[in-house]
């Protein structure tokens, strides 16, 4: 009998104390058929919570009808839903199986909490938790779903978790504890039910022991999530990214990028490569986040926001410009000194419309004024040290095809109007975007 083996599991991870009442999700499968079972010999007042997802029609209804009459048979409380996953999943993002798991979640811990329950108890069991270590590693998972299954996470607790499925088929048929079998579970269109009928034998024709050597490796990899999680930087990170020397400083870099990153949306298949660019500088690289850009700037990684194509202005003999552009051109000085780093003084001969104002762009090149020979504007962008996530914003002039002005930091050779220049066009920034 597993009465003495799951007692033991109670006191040892005290998830429930003697005598203390219990909620039991109830599905009427034989694993939580028979934790029904062994919380009642062990002298748990129980509630049975049974919910039906509204996914297999006429089956689902008879089997919480078979619950019913089992509990109301035998004196126990039941409490049942009808939560309509279909009608869920028709209005919300997520798998049938991820819907039907939250939905039936949240409910039972509005139950518990109704009903002053602390602990809500379900079945999953040895092989539940193999299973779900292989599929998080199938899948691919960072450091949190090496832990699989664990035992309490809330209110829940998983009194069977070192109980392997034969151990409870082999109670249940000694205690002839009947049971529904749900043949959802053998659709291979679930990856759990292809890790169950067909990865998980053929692991134990290469070694009868698997689920105990499983088993060993996920306790060692739950010590060593615990281990990281006490001893990892807690700052790792402030508000514009994370510094070079911190990452480079971490024993485990893998691991602290993929804490600091895991909710701004950056596949775990981008870590090395981050890491990479990291490693060589490579200054400008940047990354996709959920909610923007991840930038290898100088000194860190940095996130900002996901630029916004900027627009590109025609300028006819007017030099009009509309408000949002970053920059006037006008005939006149502008009153006061004209501070040369910012405001230019533009050759107006040299200049043949229709100019083009525009972002600058990825193999730009031009000849600066004063300059020997020419330089890509990234290369200007560099020296200057402008922000990574800033140079999206600087413009370059154009006429006739040809850079005329990188607006904000350097004219082009030519366009420079001499002192005594009879016409000259003012070039003047509207917001200033680094130095010259």
């Amino acid at each position: 009998m597993l009465v003495p083996e799951v007692r033991e599991a109670l006191r040892r991870h005290g998830l429930l104390q003697p005598g203390e009442p219990v909620l039991v999700a109830l599905s009427g499968g034989v694993d939580s058929m028979v934790l029904l079972d062994l919380l009642r010999r062990l002298g748990h007042p129980v509630v049975a919570a049974h919910a039906e997802h509204g996914l297999r029609g006429a089956q689902g209804e008879e089997d919480r009808d078979w619950v019913v009459r089992y509990c109301a048979e035998r004196g126990i409380v039941v409490e049942t839903t009808a939560l309509r996953v279909p009608a869920l999943r028709a209005s919300t993002r997520g798998s049938v199986e991820m819907l039907a798991r939250d939905a039936r979640a949240g409910w039972l811990k509005a139950t518990a909490q109704r009903l002053g329950l602390r602990h809500i108890a379900t079945a999953h069991h040895r092989d539940d938790a193999v299973e779900t270590l292989l599929m998080n590693l199938v899948r691919g998972t960072g450091h949190r779903g090496w832990r699989g299954i664990p035992r309490r996470s809330g209110p829940f607790i998983r009194p069977l978790l070192d109980v392997p499925r034969a151990a409870i088929a082999a109670h249940a048929a000694a205690q002839a504890i009947p049971f529904r079998e749900d043949p959802t579970n053998a659709d291979p269109a679930h990856l759990r039910n292809r890790v169950r009928h067909e990865l998980m034998p053929l692991l134990r024709r290469m070694n009868p022991g698997f689920e105990r050597a499983m088993t060993r490796s996920a306790l060692r990899l739950e010590e060593l999530v615990a281990h990281w999680e006490l001893h990892a930087p807690q700052h790792g990170h402030d508000r514009d990214g994370i510094p070079f020397e911190l990452l480079e400083a971490a024993p485990l870099p893998r691991l602290l990028l993929h804490e600091v990153l895991r909710h701004r949306g950056v596949h775990p298949d981008q870590l090395d490569r981050v890491l990479r660019a990291v490693a060589h500088r490579r200054i400008g690289a940047r990354f996709p986040l959920k909610d923007g850009l991840l930038l290898v700037d100088r000194d860190r990684l940095r996130w900002c926001p996901a630029p916004e194509p900027r627009p590109e202005y025609i300028i006819g003999p007017d030099l009009a410009l509309p408000a949002p552009a970053p920059v006037r051109l006008v005939a006149d000085a502008p009153p006061g000194p004209v501070d040369e780093r910012h405001v230019v003084r533009l050759a107006a001969d040299r200049l043949r419309t229709p100019l083009v104002l525009r972002p600058w762009r990825a193999g730009d090149r031009f000849r600066p004024h004063g300059g020997r020979g020419s330089r890509l504007v990234s290369d200007l962008l560099i020296d200057a040290k402008v922000p990574r996530d800033l140079k999206d914003a600087v413009y370059v002039l154009c006429t006739e095809g040809r850079i005329a002005w990188v607006v904000g930091h350097r004219l082009a050779e030519g366009f420079a109007a001499p002192p005594d220049a009879a016409e000259v066009v003012y070039g003047v920034p509207v917001t200033t975007r680094g130095d010259r």
